[in-house]
């Protein structure tokens, strides 16, 4: 028989905690802070064409300056290569004129560079060019697309709704898209540059890499 004098002690069970021990902390786990990986523009090439599709135009003027560019179109080549060149070549290839490099964006983020030809001092501006300048203005308030008509181009706005303003903060900085456009041959900085000795009948030389 049990001795009615003695008490008994009874051991409650371990309580859980509300949260287990090796997730305790599980905040430590992430990092905070950072980018937005799914919403911030990342880009891993930049084309330098006219935009093709709807597109917005970068308001900051920084995103649009002046420049001279060649524009290659090899024989039996449909695509065509654009070069800039640099201030002590400007005047020295024939073919190349001025162009404004202006960076659109499209509704998925996608940046371009589009070079707008300018006229060269002494020349008459033409349709196409005129058009395209003020295409690009439009852009600088709605989404637009460009449409060849005749000799010119016209521009198609978007329907309501089609998709918001542009987050132009989560553009790169200018220097960045050029690098990415133009990659490391894209600017001819002397008559070495192997676009330079083509045209001009140079011999073919091994030309080491050059950075922009």
């Amino acid at each position: 028989m049990t001795d009615p004098t003695k008490k008994i002690h009874l051991v409650p069970p371990p309580v859980e905690s509300a949260v287990p021990d090796d997730a305790a902390d599980i905040s430590r786990l992430f990092e905070t802070g950072g980018g937005d990986d799914i919403t911030d523009i990342v880009l891993h090439s930049v084309t330098a064409k006219k935009p093709k599709d709807f597109f917005r135009t970068h308001p900051d003027k920084a995103y649009r300056p002046r420049t001279e560019i060649y524009t290659h179109k090899p024989e039996g080549v449909i695509d065509e290569q654009h070069y800039i060149l640099a201030p002590e070549m400007k005047g020295q290839i024939e073919e190349a004129r001025p162009c404004t490099l202006v960076t659109v964006i499209y509704r998925d983020g996608t940046v371009r560079l589009w070079p707008i030809p300018m006229p060269r001092e002494g020349e008459k501006d033409n349709d196409a060019w005129i058009s395209a300048r003020s295409a690009a203005r439009c852009g600088l308030d709605t989404w637009v697309k460009l449409i060849w008509k005749r000799r010119s181009y016209i521009t198609r706005n978007a329907q309501p709704g089609y998709a918001p303003d542009p987050d132009w903060s989560k553009v790169p900085p200018f220097e960045t898209l050029v690098r990415k456009a133009f990659g490391a041959h894209g600017i001819i900085k002397d008559t070495d540059h192997p676009i330079y000795r083509e045209l001009f009948g140079a011999s073919q030389e091994a030309n080491g890499d050059e950075d922009i």
